[in-house]
This record gives C-alpha cells, structure tokens and sequence, in this order.
C-alpha cells in the first residue's frame, strides 16, 4: 500500500485487529510506518508506530532491512505514545537472542541510543510506559558499559520513591538484576 493509502488508514481509529491487518499486509513496508511515525499528528504517528511494532510478531524479516531507518527514528522520536512502542522494539532488538547484523547495527548507535534513553528515562514528562522500557534498554547496554549500571541503580531508586505500581515493578525487577 502506497504512503498516502496508508496514511488514509491510520487517520481513522484502529484495534489492535487493524493493527495486524495492516502489518501483516505485503504492500505495506516498515519505512513508510517509520516516517509517519515522525509526523506531527500524534494519533497517526501513534497508530504508525504501533503497527510498527506489529512487525515484530508479523512479518520480522520485513522490518530487518528497515532497521537504519528506525535507529534514526528512536534517535528523534519526540512522540511519548511513540516512543512507547519505538522504546518496545529497542528492547526486542537489544534482547541477546537478536543476530550479530541487528547488533552490529546497535554497536554503530550505541551511543546515542544510550544517551536517548536516558533522557527519556529521567524526564519527568515521559509516559511511565516508556520509562519501565527505557530500564530494560539500559539494563542491557550496561552489561557492556559498567557506568551504566551505577548511573540506571541511582536513577531507579529516585523513580521508585514517588512512582506507579508499573514503575514501582519493573524497577524492583531492575534493582534485582543490577545487585
């Protein structure tokens, strides 16, 4: 499906049927999902950007070549319902399980990833969605980059002090793998 059909598609309200309907769609290619989700309508970059995940469980091997796109898309994604789902598949892809192509192309942003996700991470207008993400992220960059680990232990125990129940979870999860 052509950018602008798609864009059509993701102007109206979507399940997450729609969702897999639309990911799972041949014609319709990660790249485009991508762009939109960089779009400064945030209920359609939204709903790009969760179909983008759909991916993942879908149709992976059409997102793989998409990948460069999207690390330049998590570096300037300023949408928090984005970055929810942007935040999800970085964890996919940082998981040890990913292949040496996907983590050879990490190693290349690594940098700025980290740096990113940190700022998402104590920016306190940040979704607690991305934030409990964001943990995950950081957790697995501090297995190569010691500093990390200290610098998410010290920002954790500051979020756990006022956080949600979701924030309060994932961060006592964290606290644990980092002790």
């Amino acid at each position: 499906m052509d950018r602008d059909k798609l864009f059509k598609r993701l102007s109206k309200s979507l399940i997450k049927a729609d969702t897999v309907m639309i990911a799972s769609d041949k014609a319709c290619v990660p790249g485009d999902l991508i762009a939109i989700s960089l779009y400064p309508q945030h209920e359609i970059a939204f709903r790009a950007s969760w179909v983008l995940e759909q991916f993942l469980y879908h149709r992976w091997e059409d997102i793989v070549p998409s990948l460069p796109d999207f690390m330049v898309g998590y570096l300037i994604q300023k949408n928090g319902s984005c970055q929810r789902h942007f935040t999800k598949i970085m964890m996919y892809l940082t998981d040890s399980g990913s292949n040496t192509e996907i983590k050879a192309l990490i190693s290349e942003h690594q940098e700025q990833i980290i740096e990113t996700t940190f700022d998402w991470l104590i920016d306190p207008q940040t979704p607690v969605a991305v934030k409990v993400n964001c943990m995950d992220i950081l957790l697995y960059f501090g297995k190569e980059q010691a500093w990390i680990h200290d610098e998410l232990l010290s920002q954790v125990q500051f979020l756990l002090k006022d956080g949600s129940a979701a924030l309060q979870s994932r961060g006592k999860r964290i606290l644990k793998k980092l002790k």
